[in-house]
């Protein structure tokens, strides 16, 4: 019986993988004797040629460069995201709370020798000491206020037991208390050098001014970087230069809110200056980002 080619082009595989019966042999073997075309199906299935090894890694290595940065970015993204968040814990949980007046809170003692000591009570874990000299020259007028944080209350256990007012035997004139609530300075040593009443100590605006400095800056580099726009060097580092002043600002708010006033500035400008460093490196981050989207697309 003469088979087509299709026919025994379905069975060459098995007749060359030895599965055929001696009949189904016989049909296959007087076929490609005369068949040329079946012959070379055959010989190509008995010998297949062997695909070569493709020897260029550079797309491999493309590929793992592109990996690695991603998960540089990545381990940079978290880090700055998680100290973000403990410069604000941290801000919040060593926030000063300032303490109202009262005998326990603060006694003072004099001794001959003229120096004074001042004791704090257990619930006091920090204190602020201002002075200046009196305008009749009789001696040193001081300002004191205590405070306590819920860091140092709760977590470390940190008091402030007793302090020397005038170790080097400075003449102390006077000493008041003041409040954070807008309430007057009250005397607890001394005399009152304002008999009339009314003095009341403000908080420092200096935070106002560092806010208003950061403003500034970042409208005058908005208006360097739309002059510059089509320049795209100075472009990238007036962009650069921008997040700077856009930083502190959001810092600030991270760790002051809309406040600007503080009675522990110093304190406030580094915890801001530490919240601005991982803000920094994210909206460099996101910048990057939108801009290799962009180039993409």
């Amino acid at each position: 019986m003469k088979l087509s080619c299709d026919i025994i082009k379905d069975l060459l595989p098995l007749y060359a993988e030895k599965l055929t019966s001696d009949d189904t042999n016989i049909i296959v073997e007087e076929h490609i004797e005369t068949c040329i075309d079946c012959k070379k199906e055959l010989e190509s299935l008995r010998n297949p040629k062997k695909i070569p090894m493709d020897t260029n890694v550079e797309p491999l290595k493309n590929l793992e460069r592109k990996l690695s940065k991603k998960r540089i970015q990545t381990i940079a993204l978290t880090t700055a995201l998680v100290l973000l968040v403990v410069v604000i814990g941290m801000a919040y949980l060593t926030s000063p709370k300032y303490l109202p007046y009262s005998n326990d809170i603060v006694s003072l003692t004099a001794y001959e020798d003229g120096k004074i000591i001042i004791t704090f009570d257990d619930k006091v874990t920090g204190y602020s000491i201002d002075r200046h000299m009196a305008k009749n020259n009789a001696g040193y007028v001081y300002h004191l206020t205590t405070w306590n944080t819920i860091w140092d209350q709760y977590i470390l256990k940190n008091n402030t037991q007793s302090i020397i007012l005038n170790p080097e035997g400075e003449e102390v004139a006077t000493v008041y208390y003041y409040f954070t609530d807008g309430k007057e300075d009250h005397l607890i040593y001394g005399k009152d050098l304002n008999k009339g009443g009314g003095v009341v100590t403000l908080p420092r605006l200096v935070l106002a001014y560092y806010i208003l400095i950061a403003m500034l800056l970042a409208i005058l580099c908005g208006i360097l970087l739309f002059i510059y726009r089509r320049k795209s060097n100075i472009r990238n580092v007036l962009e650069k230069i921008l997040l700077l002043p856009i930083s502190y600002i959001i810092g600030h708010f991270c760790i002051k809110g809309f406040t600007t006033s503080s009675y522990s500035a110093q304190r406030d400008f580094f915890a801001i200056l530490l919240a601005m460093v991982p803000i920094y490196c994210l909206l460099l981050f996101f910048i990057n980002l939108h801009s290799n989207s962009k180039n993409r697309t």
